[in-house]
């Protein structure tokens, strides 16, 4: 009996915290789902604010880092057990993650650092300053590894709010991103018809003269763009109450399709138009045609007639804009690309120094010291690759073998998660299309970071947590529906 109240003091004083917490913000009166999504939306409207580039040296850090720590601290005041248990793989992989980071900044008895591989120079520097018996982490680069590692808090903040709502929550935050991307897609109209170096560009490193957003690089606002397509196409397919509502719906959807097209092509991305036609594809794929509750519908079929107007206008949009010389991912494309061949010869250099690292890696954060040491000379100019602009790459290169098990971790989850993204037969349920929105951002994502480094942004991190959510959630609510009613 003792140990049973000893296990529920902790439970106790956190409602009680939470219960202070409460009463002074004036929330007590809400019911619990309410709180934690008008929590998790203030967050992530923070976050798009403030968190819109990926450098450690952006001033709007100050204040967002420790504003996840206290989101971060709030949420873990009413996380419940089953909350764990219903995304048990998303919490272990983020406990690993964050374990994997933390190790990498923990200072190591010189006996244990100096015999990694490709230590050498750093043992060579401290003996010609003297120096004897140094502590040091694992990383080389200290300073960002613990950047890194404080960076987590951000999606972490994110993570532990998304998991504790439940599925009807879940969808509601579809709303909010719209919202939000809207935001952005009308502060890049606006940087692009303004001045180059004007005030509507929130970072001081960015690519001025795009329509970069709520971000310093274009190739970040072309995916955000991009995820919001098969949004939309979600938000057209929820059922309605009446038949003037489905109409006024799907216009909407239509409306919003259409702005997003000219959109995608003033951000001089050139990964934007890929993504951006795999959003459309995926589009196909996630919409439904509305219902109207409480009518009887016949199966629903394809309508191609509609697909094929659909993509017509579509394109005739995009012709516009490139005749209109707006269209600055087209003329990027057309030209002649150093960078290509340049992106190329680097990741031909980092797969090297993933071999003279290995198997534990240069260290978290460590990717500007270690590739300058190698960097050939034309790659010696007033601007430096401060990622290999392929995350699958760099993160072996920092983690060695851990960080490369972690990656084929996700991809067999999320692969096992897609081969379930097609139902039997019938219409899917709502959180079964959701889903499949999820699954289609946690996709986009993964292509961009091939070529990039877009979820090292604090706002695409919590974005891409928000759809791993969505995919989980579906996939489980699914499940659990469908062995119940095997059951019965």
């Amino acid at each position: 009996m003792k140990n049973r109240l000893r296990n529920l003091q902790p439970a106790n004083s956190r409602s009680r915290l939470a219960g202070k917490i409460l009463a002074a913000s004036g929330l007590a009166g809400w019911p619990l789902q309410r709180r934690i999504f008008v929590a998790l939306v203030a967050w992530l409207a923070l976050v798009f604010l403030l968190g819109g580039a990926s450098r450690y040296d952006v001033q709007s850090l100050l204040l967002l880092r420790p504003l996840a720590a206290l989101f971060c601290g709030l949420a873990l005041l009413t996380v419940r057990r089953e909350h764990l248990q219903h995304y048990r793989f998303m919490v272990i992989m983020a406990g690993v993650i964050i374990l994997l980071a933390g190790v990498h900044i923990v200072p190591l008895p010189p006996v244990v650092w100096q015999a990694l591989p490709a230590r050498e120079i750093v043992r060579e520097v401290e003996a010609a300053a003297g120096l004897r018996d140094v502590w040091r982490p694992l990383t080389l680069a200290p300073d960002a590894g613990a950047n890194a590692f404080f960076a987590l808090l951000v999606p972490l903040a994110a993570f532990l709010l998304a998991i504790q709502l439940d599925s009807q929550h879940l969808q509601k935050l579809v709303t909010p991103i719209l919202l939000i991307g809207a935001l952005s897609g009308l502060v890049g109209i606006a940087q692009v018809v303004g001045s180059p170096d004007g005030p509507l560009y929130l970072y001081r490193i960015t690519n001025n003269g795009s329509a970069v957003g709520l971000f310093s690089n274009r190739n970040h606002q072309a995916l955000f763009l991009a995820t919001l397509i098969p949004l939309v196409a979600f938000y057209g397919s929820q059922p309605v109450s009446t038949e003037n509502e489905r109409k006024m719906r799907l216009a909407a959807m239509v409306a919003a399709m259409a702005i997003l097209v000219p959109l995608l092509l003033v951000t001089g991305s050139r990964q934007g138009l890929v993504l951006g036609l795999a959003g459309f594809a995926a589009a196909w794929f996630v919409f439904r045609q509305p219902t109207v509750v409480g009518v009887r519908h016949r199966t629903e079929k394809r309508n191609y007639s509609h697909l094929i107007a659909g993509a017509s206008g579509l394109f005739g949009l995009a012709l516009i804009t490139v005749v209109a010389s707006r269209a600055v991912a087209i003329q990027r494309l057309l030209e002649n690309n150093p960078e290509e061949d340049s992106r190329l010869e680097a990741w031909s250099i980092v797969v090297k120094l993933i071999g003279e690292y290995a198997p534990f890696g240069s260290g978290s954060g460590s990717f500007v010291p270690v590739f300058r040491r190698v960097e050939p000379l034309e790659f010696l100019t007033p601007q430096y690759l401060n990622h290999a602009h392929n995350d699958f790459l760099e993160v072996v290169l920092n983690f060695g073998v851990p960080g490369a098990i972690v990656l084929m971790m996700a991809i067999i989850g999320f692969a096992l998660s897609a081969a379930r993204m097609i139902p039997a037969s019938g219409r899917p349920t709502t959180e079964f299309s959701l889903a499949r929105v999820g699954a289609v951002i946690v996709l986009l994502s993964a292509v961009a970071s091939a070529v990039d480094y877009p979820l090292r942004t604090p706002s695409l991190a919590c974005l891409f947590v928000i759809a791993c959510c969505w995919l989980h959630n579906g996939l489980r609510t699914t499940a659990l529906s469908a062995g119940t009613r095997h059951r019965g």
